[in-house]
């Protein structure tokens, strides 16, 4: 989030998970229920065309952030999830795919991606 306020003129986000996380242990990400913004950084309203996240695995932190992007990004036009190499469930992928879709209120003239 600092790095998100501290460039209002940002265009682009591209998020890189650098570890796979095992299920059971706790997640170093954000967590919604104590760290969610109570502003929204002046880049997410004003900026941000492009979104993307690279080595996405589903976890529910994970799709806290990325509907938190969708509900803020108003210049958003293109957003991109990658899948982690180890997400290989189909099924798994597309409940994930459906719940994006489904709680986000994204602008219409945004694509997404998924890969």
């Amino acid at each position: 989030m600092r790095v998100l306020k501290d460039s209002p003129s940002l265009r682009a986000l591209k998020l890189h998970q650098c570890h796979f996380l095992r299920s059971k242990e706790p997640r170093p990400c954000w967590n919604p229920a104590w760290n969610e913004p109570s502003s929204v950084p002046e880049c997410l309203l004003s900026s941000i065309e492009t979104f993307e996240w690279v080595k996405y695995e589903g976890a529910e932190e994970e799709k806290e952030v990325v509907a938190f992007v969708f509900r803020s990004a108003k210049c958003l036009k293109k957003a991109t999830i990658n899948f982690h190499s180890k997400t290989n469930d189909t099924d798994k992928k597309l409940e994930v795919i459906k719940e994006l879709f489904s709680s986000s209120r994204r602008s219409p003239a945004c694509q997404l991606e998924f890969r």
